[in-house]
């Protein structure tokens, strides 16, 4: 079982990684107008965000589309309006307009808590987790390739200390700790688990408190992440201005991380990614893999623990592949 487990660990991660440049929160590049989609952006400055705490995103979306549109409609959450673009043709429309009259975003609440906002391109109002064309290059399917063997290696490390020696466990917290601790290790080369436990405590923090009420002051949520999101950017910082100074000191790539290709990034003018360019990258990334890879492996493994017969031919499967390779 410890075999299946890891090759499935590995590739969903592979398959979460190489959709790090598509965010799920996209908006018109231009401002509302009246020609919008059907919807409510309810109270003022609050909109609709009490109500979708409360429902949550399957129950609130699926109210909207039955009252308002199957496609898409719009609505007002965390301070910002928005459309929820919903169903096959509402997600055909976003996957074939993606930075042509759509454009990754994410809300001016999350982007406090997170980012450096003053090396965010406002001209375009585009934050997304990668700011320079080339740092594509660096996640394509073709290239992660080389990232099979220590997703896997890591993999099985985390099933025989966090899985193994229990009868019982909890998936999804496990899940998050080696999706982020890998994600740690591909971007940065970090595999101190103390270091990156204390990391993750604070991300989660950091990430919990974002979705919440931009009410920020002492006692919120809100309040709690934008502490969180100044430790969580210091802490990348030293680690960043740290590997510069090794790169020149040593005048080449000593780590096959995505930190070190991206230190050597430059746009069209030739001119190096900044050093807080280069952390809201990294956080990007860090908020792109936590929860997609977790929350796909936690529900795969659900499937795959309630339908035993479908465990057995994956593993049969496997175990093909496995002598296959050898």
């Amino acid at each position: 079982m410890d075999i299946t487990l890891s090759f499935s660990l590995s590739i969903l991660v592979v398959l979460g990684f190489s959709l790090f440049s598509s965010l799920l929160l996209l908006r018109k590049r231009a401002s509302f107008s009246p020609n919008t989609p059907p919807g409510s952006i309810g109270w003022p400055i609050v909109g609709e965000s009490i109500e979708f705490g409360l429902s949550g995103p399957p129950k609130f979306i699926k109210k909207r589309m039955e009252k308002f549109s199957p496609d898409v409609f719009k609505t007002s959450l965390l301070g910002e309006k928005m459309a929820f673009f919903c169903g096959p043709k509402g997600n055909k429309f976003v996957f074939a307009n993606e930075n042509k009259v759509l454009a990754s975003w994410w809300p001016k609440s999350a982007t406090k808590v997170l980012l450096f906002t003053e090396v965010i391109n406002e001209g375009q109002k585009v934050v997304a987790p990668l700011l320079a064309n080339s740092v594509h290059d660096i996640l394509k399917p073709e290239a992660l390739k080389q990232y099979v063997p220590l997703m896997d290696s890591m993999a099985r490390k985390h099933m025989e200390t966090e899985w193994a020696p229990f009868k019982e466990v909890k998936v999804y917290p496990l899940s998050q700790k080696y999706t982020f601790a890998l994600s740690c290790k591909l971007f940065m080369d970090e595999d101190d688990e103390d270091k990156v436990a204390k990391v993750l405590e604070n991300f989660n923090t950091v990430t919990n408190g974002m979705i919440s009420m931009p009410l920020d002051f002492p006692g919120t949520a809100y309040n709690r992440a934008v502490k969180g999101g100044k430790v969580l950017r210091d802490g990348l910082m030293k680690i960043i201005s740290a590997r510069r100074k090794e790169l020149i000191e040593k005048k080449e790539i000593v780590r096959d991380d995505i930190l070190s290709k991206m230190l050597l990034v430059t746009n069209e003018d030739g001119r190096l990614m900044s050093e807080k360019e280069i952390s809201n990258n990294i956080i990007g990334l860090l908020v792109a893999s936590y929860e997609t890879s977790s929350v796909a492996i936690t529900f795969v493994l659900k499937h795959l623990a309630e339908n035993p017969h479908i465990y057995d031919q994956v593993r049969e499967g496997n175990s093909k592949f496995t002598r296959k390779g050898k």
